[in-house]
């Protein structure tokens, strides 16, 4: 057996299957370490973890203070570009010094695909690495484009070609972002220079596990073989956030309601999307849980019984107990609700999510509305829709038992202890 750290960057829905994996590995009989920001200290230690802390301490306010991360423009790539000039690049060498630190004891590295210092860390230290994620978007597939395109590319070899066009875009546009940046870490650290930087998780020819189902994400036929569908991890029993008092007693106490979360990252400005959503599902007569996630700002729900309000619950715990989803398309929550089988209307923002929010709807569980057309009106007629037309939750409930039948954990646990004896 062996020391594996498990390095991840970004909000709840990367945090909390890094834990639900280290925990699986510790109980195989691994030593397993988490490293992310230092915001996640408390929680991490809290689950009986060991943790470190990589770059500087920033927390959900820090960045709440910065919308222009969530920006859905150019795909998300707009709001991913400014995440990284306001608040990674200006301290990249602290983050590749702390990840160093972390993993001099360590015999595997297992990063977050956006987590640029990882590799770096990892050559100069001397140890091997590979990439776990949650996502699967950021590999280059000539069977789906980089973005959700807005019209239509055609079919057979001429879509094909578009979406070869799109990532060979890609990897320009993420060449000129992050290049510069490795690069002159990679000199201060006696390294040599390299190229598409971004892109070394998938073209180092090291392990890549997607803890992704393959009942919801096809695989590419040219993916590396390196590349490995895991299935989900859907942790989210948080030992330091305690379930909310009058949660159960709500859930019991009438029909099921409707679910409304913005997860964490995009709960950090949520504008008026709470309100509207809280219109719309009172106006068709249903109840409903409202999660505010870490929002910085006070969120005025409307003062009805028919409503409960909170700033966080597992979804493992409140899911269940619902007959739909009203979600911005945050991974991680698509996973919870997937699990419970909920349709869902997704109102993706930036990053990954409108990806996510594309998925869902060519699954059949899901509507999707974009997110600059939210608002009271828009989100009752999408609801309602989904509510009334039983397909969405046929569908919904057959995906479930499909995914009832795959242990992402144990297979994510049986690929790294492959990669410990390799």
């Amino acid at each position: 057996m062996g020391r594996v750290v498990l390095a991840t960057m970004g909000s709840w829905g990367d945090i909390f299957p890094a834990i639900g994996l280290a925990k699986g590995l510790i109980e195989a009989g691994h030593d397993a370490r988490i490293a992310a920001s230092p915001a996640y200290d408390e929680l991490v230690r809290g689950e009986g973890l060991d943790f470190s802390g990589i770059g500087p301490p920033l927390g959900f306010s820090d960045y709440a203070q910065d919308p222009k991360i969530l920006s859905g423009r150019l795909g998300g790539f707009a709001g991913f570009a400014h995440l990284f000039r306001r608040f990674i690049f200006p301290v990249l060498d602290r983050y590749v010094d702390d990840l160093a630190m972390s993993i001099r004891d360590a015999d595997l590295l297992l990063a977050h695909p956006a987590l640029v210092a990882a590799p770096v860390a990892a050559e100069h230290v001397g140890v091997e690495w590979g990439t776990v994620s949650v996502f699967p978007g950021l590999i280059p597939t000539a069977c789906s484009p980089p973005s959700p395109p807005r019209v239509s590319l055609g079919s057979g070899r001429t879509r094909q070609m578009m979406y070869r066009a799109a990532w060979s875009a890609a990897r320009f546009n993420m060449a000129r972002l992050f290049d510069g940046h490795v690069n002159r870490e990679r000199r201060r650290l006696g390294l040599p220079a390299v190229s598409n930087a971004f892109f070394a998780p998938v073209e180092s020819g090291r392990p890549y596990l997607v803890m992704a189902s393959p009942a919801v994400v096809d695989r590419p036929a040219d993916w590396p073989a390196t590349v490995a569908l895991t299935g989900f991890i859907a942790w989210d029993r948080v030992s330091s956030f305690p379930d909310p008092p009058g949660l159960a007693e709500f859930l019991s106490a009438g029909e099921p309601p409707v679910l409304v979360t913005l997860g964490a990252s995009s709960s950090l400005d949520p504008q008026h999307f709470y309100r509207h959503a809280a219109e719309a599902i009172t106006h068709l007569g249903q109840r409903a849980v409202i999660l505010t996630g870490p929002t910085p700002k006070q969120v005025d729900l409307p003062d009805d019984p028919g409503i409960f309000g909170t700033t966080f619950a597992p979804l493992s715990l409140v899911a269940p107990r619902c007959c739909a989803a009203v979600h911005h398309g945050g991974v991680g929550t698509t996973i919870g609700l997937l699990s419970s089988g909920l349709p869902q209307l997704v109102i993706p923002r930036g990053f990954d999510q409108p990806q996510t929010a594309l998925r869902m709807t060519r699954l059949g569980v899901a509507r999707a509305l974009p997110w600059r057309r939210e608002g009271t009106e828009r989100i009752t007629r999408e609801l309602s829709a989904l509510l009334s037309q039983d397909r969405y939750r046929r569908n919904a409930a057959a995906l479930q038992a499909r995914l009832a039948e795959e242990n992402g954990l144990h297979e994510s646990v049986r690929l790294v202890d492959l990669m410990m004896r390799a």
